[in-house]
C-alpha cells in the first residue's frame, strides 16, 4: 500500500488547468457554432455586415481571454519575492558565479542612472534625484535627461550634485532623449526612471546580479504607485480596488516571466548597454518605444527578466483626463508597431509562445472595437429589430450564459487577488469609448498622414475639475441605453414581438450595459486630490525629541515630504500640539517636526517640507534634510509589496 501525499499547490494548479481547458473548449465550440450556424446573411447588406462584426468581436474576445487564461495558470502559483542573502554579501540574493559568491569586489558593473524629464517640476525631480543619488551601490552615476532645456533644472542638478544632459531638439521624443545620453555616457548597465518614479536604496543591490547571465538584456521591475488612480479616487474605492496597473505588473508580467515573454514597461528598468547597442538602441519610430524595444530583444534571442518585487515608487496619472491620454498613447503606439511592415520581421523571429503572447497582446488594443459592438448590438435590436443572429434566442442565450459563467468562475478560482476584475467592464467600456478614435486613425490612415505627439502624463496634483468633454458623451450614451430599455419594455407590454425571448435577452445585456455606464460616469466625475505629497509606506523606528530634550520612541507607518504618520507610546499623549525634532541619520542637521496631533489613535506631524522645494529656498541645508528624508523614507521597500498580503485580510 502506497501512502501518496500530493502537494496542495500541484493539485490546485491541475484543477485550474482542467477548468481552463474546459472553458477554452467550450469557447472554441461556441464561436465555431456561431460562425457556421447562426449568422444572419440574408436580411440586408447591413445586417450581414453587423452579423459578421458581432461574431468577429466574439472571436477576438476569445483569443484575448485565452491569452489571459494562460497567464492566470501561472499566476496562481506565484509567491512573494523575498530577498535571500543569508551569507550577508553585498547583493540581496546569494548568487554564485564559477563557484564564487558574488560581491561588489568580484562583480560590480558600472551603472548609469537616467532620469527622463520634459516638463516635470523641479519640486518633483528633487526627490527622484536625491533617491537615485542615495542608492546603496558603489559604482553608479546619476544623469538628469532634460528635454525641456530648462535652466532651473540645470541649477537643481548642480545643487543636488548630479549630472545634467540636454539637447537642441526633441527628435525621437523620450527614445531620442535616451539615445542622446547613451552617446555621452559609458556605464555597462543603464537604468531608466521616469521623473516621478523614486527608487528604494536597495534598487541596484536587488537587481544587478541578474546580469551575471550574459543572455539577459533587460530587467524589468514593477511599477508601484503610492496614490490612487482615477478609478480608485473617483469611485471612492481606494481600499477595495487595486491600482489599475497592478493587474499588469503583479499578475501578467510575473506570469509572462515563466513563458520568457516579459514586456518592457519603459521605467524602473535596467538594460545591458552592449545588448542595447546590438539592437540599435531605443527605437525612435514609435511613441511606445518600450514595447518595441522588448520585442527587438526577444527577436534577437536575448532574455528579458522580471523581478517581481516593487523597489521603486511612482505616481499614477493625476486625473481621469491624463489617464485617458496615457492609455490613448499606449493604444496608438502598439497598433503603430504591428502596422509598420519594418517590424514584422521581429515577430517571425520569436518562439511560438512569445509570438502568441506578443500578437495577442496587440489584439488586446483592438478590443475597444469589440466592446463598442457589444454596447451597440442590443440597442440596434431594441430600436430597429436588427438581429445579427438567425437561430432561436434561447439557444444562444443559454450557450452565452453558460460560457460567461464558467469564464468568471475560472477567474475567481485562479485567485488573482485583484478586485478590479469585478469592475473590469467599467474599465474596458470607458477606455473603448475614448481610445477607439485614435486606434482607427492609426489603423486606417497611411503612416505619413498619422501624426503622433508624444505627451508626458501629468503627475502633479492640483484642484482638478471634471472635464465635461469626457462626461457628456457618456451621459448621452447612458440616455440612449435607457431609451432603448424603455422601448424594449414597451414592446413586451404593448406589442407582439416575433420573439419574446429575443427581447428579454437583449434587455438583459442592455441592462448590464446601463449599470456599467453608470459606474463609468462616476469614474469620469473628478474628485479633488487632497494631498500635495503622497505618503510612502514604511515600518521603521524614529526618535522624537521635544524642547525639554525628552525622547520618545515611535514607529513610523507612512511618511511624505509634508509629514509623518506614526504610533507613539502612551506617555506621548500629553505632548500633542508641541514641536519636535528628529535625527534620521546622525546628530547633526536635525529635521523639525511641527504640530504633532492625534488622529484616530495615531499621530501626524507636519515637517519643514510642507512647502514645495523650489529654487528660491533650496539651500545646501535643505538639500541635506532632503537627503536625510529620502534615506529614511526609501530605505526599505518591504511594506510596498502588499499584493500577496491581501489574501490574509
Amino acid at each position: 500500500m502506497f501512502n501518496i501525499k500530493m502537494n496542495k499547490k500541484i493539485v490546485t494548479s491541475l484543477f485550474i488547468f482542467i477548468f481552463f481547458s474546459v472553458v477554452c473548449i467550450l469557447g472554441v465550440t461556441y464561436v465555431t457554432w456561431r460562425w457556421m450556424y447562426t449568422l444572419n446573411l440574408f436580411t440586408s447588406p447591413f445586417t450581414t455586415f453587423w452579423s459578421y462584426s458581432l461574431c468577429g468581436a466574439e472571436i477576438l474576445t476569445l483569443i484575448v481571454f485565452t491569452n489571459f487564461g494562460l497567464i492566470l495558470l501561472k499566476s496562481s502559483g506565484l509567491e512573494k519575492t523575498v530577498p535571500d542573502n543569508k551569507l550577508q554579501q553585498d547583493y540581496y540574493k546569494d548568487v554564485f558565479h564559477d563557484g564564487e559568491l558574488l560581491t561588489f569586489k568580484n562583480y560590480c558593473p558600472s551603472v548609469d542612472i537616467f532620469i527622463c524629464t520634459l516638463n516635470e517640476t523641479a519640486d518633483m525631480l528633487s526627490t527622484t534625484i536625491s533617491a537615485c543619488k542615495n542608492i546603496d551601490y558603489p559604482n553608479h552615476k546619476v544623469y538628469v535627461l532634460d528635454d525641456g532645456r530648462r535652466e532651473e533644472i540645470k541649477k537643481l542638478t548642480e545643487l543636488l550634485d548630479c549630472n545634467y544632459i540636454t539637447r537642441d531638439t526633441n527628435k525621437g521624443y523620450k527614445a531620442g532623449n535616451i539615445n542622446n545620453a547613451l552617446s555621452l555616457t559609458d556605464g555597462e548597465i543603464v537604468v531608466i526612471f521616469d521623473a516621478d518614479h523614486i527608487p528604494a536604496s536597495t534598487f541596484l543591490r536587488e537587481t544587478v546580479y541578474n546580469f551575471v547571465d550574459e543572455k539577459i538584456a533587460l530587467v524589468q521591475t514593477p511599477q508601484y504607485f503610492c496614490n490612487p488612480d482615477a478609478f480608485q479616487k473617483n469611485l471612492n474605492l481606494p481600499e477595495f480596488l487595486s491600482n489599475e496597473q497592478d493587474i499588469f505588473y503583479r499578475v501578467i508580467e510575473p506570469s509572462l516571466n515563466e513563458f520568457d515573454s516579459v514586456f518592457c514597461g519603459g521605467t524602473n528598468i535596467l538594460i545591458r548597454r552592449k545588448h542595447l547597442e546590438a539592437v540599435g538602441n531605443f527605437p525612435e519610430n514609435t511613441i511606445t518605444e518600450d514595447s518595441l524595444l522588448g520585442l527587438k530583444f526577444h527577436a534577437n534571442g536575448y532574455k528579458v527578466f522580471y523581478y517581481n518585487r516593487p523597489i521603486a515608487v511612482g505616481l499614477s496619472a493625476s486625473s481621469f483626463e491624463e489617464y485617458i491620454k496615457q492609455r490613448c498613447r499606449w493604444s496608438k503606439g502598439n497598433v503603430q508597431i504591428i502596422k509598420n511592415p519594418a517590424n514584422w520581421k521581429y515577430y517571425f523571429k520569436l518562439s511560438p509562445k512569445q509570438a502568441f503572447f506578443y500578437l495577442s497582446s496587440v489584439l488586446y488594443f483592438f478590443t475597444p472595437i469589440a466592446r463598442l459592438i457589444y454596447l451597440t448590438a442590443p440597442v440596434l435590436f431594441l430600436f430597429f429589430d436588427i438581429s445579427p443572429i438567425l437561430i432561436l434566442f434561447y439557444q444562444i442565450f443559454a450557450f452565452q450564459m453558460c460560457y460567461f459563467f464558467l469564464k468568471f468562475i475560472f477567474i475567481f478560482v485562479a485567485k488573482i487577488r485583484i478586485n478590479n476584475i469585478i469592475l473590469a467592464d467599467v474599465y474596458d467600456l470607458v477606455l473603448s469609448i475614448f481610445t477607439i478614435g485614435g486606434i482607427l486613425q492609426t489603423l486606417l490612415l497611411p503612416q505619413a498622414l498619422t501624426k503622433f505627439k508624444f505627451s508626458v502624463t501629468k503627475k502633479e496634483f492640483s484642484k482638478t475639475k471634471t472635464n465635461y468633454s469626457y462626461k457628456i458623451p457618456l451621459i448621452v450614451i447612458f440616455l440612449i441605453l435607457v431609451f432603448a430599455e424603455m422601448q424594449g419594455v414597451y414592446d413586451l407590454l404593448y406589442s407582439e414581438p416575433y420573439s419574446v425571448l429575443a427581447v428579454v435577452a437583449n434587455l438583459f445585456w442592455n441592462t448590464t450595459n446601463i449599470i456599467i455606464m453608470y459606474f463609468a460616469i462616476k469614474a469620469v466625475s473628478e474628485k479633488p486630490e487632497r494631498r500635495t505629497y503622497q505618503r510612502v509606506k514604511v515600518d521603521d523606528e524614529l526618535i522624537l525629541e521635544d524642547e525639554k530634550h525628552n525622547k520618545f520612541k515611535t514607529t513610523v507607518q507612512d511618511i511624505s515630504r509634508s509629514g509623518v504618520n506614526f504610533v507613539a507610546p502612551d506617555e506621548f499623549k500629553n505632548e500633542s500640539g508641541k514641536e519636535f525634532n528628529t535625527n534620521i541619520d546622525d546628530e547633526d542637521n536635525q529635521i523639525d517636526l511641527l504640530n504633532c496631533n492625534e488622529v484616530k489613535g495615531k499621530y501626524i506631524c507636519k515637517s519643514i517640507f510642507k512647502k514645495p522645494i523650489a529654487l528660491f529656498n533650496l539651500t545646501k541645508r535643505v538639500v541635506r534634510h532632503l537627503d536625510k528624508y529620502v534615506r529614511f523614507a526609501y530605505k526599505k521597500p518591504d511594506k510596498w509589496d502588499d499584493y500577496f498580503d491581501k489574501d490574509k485580510k
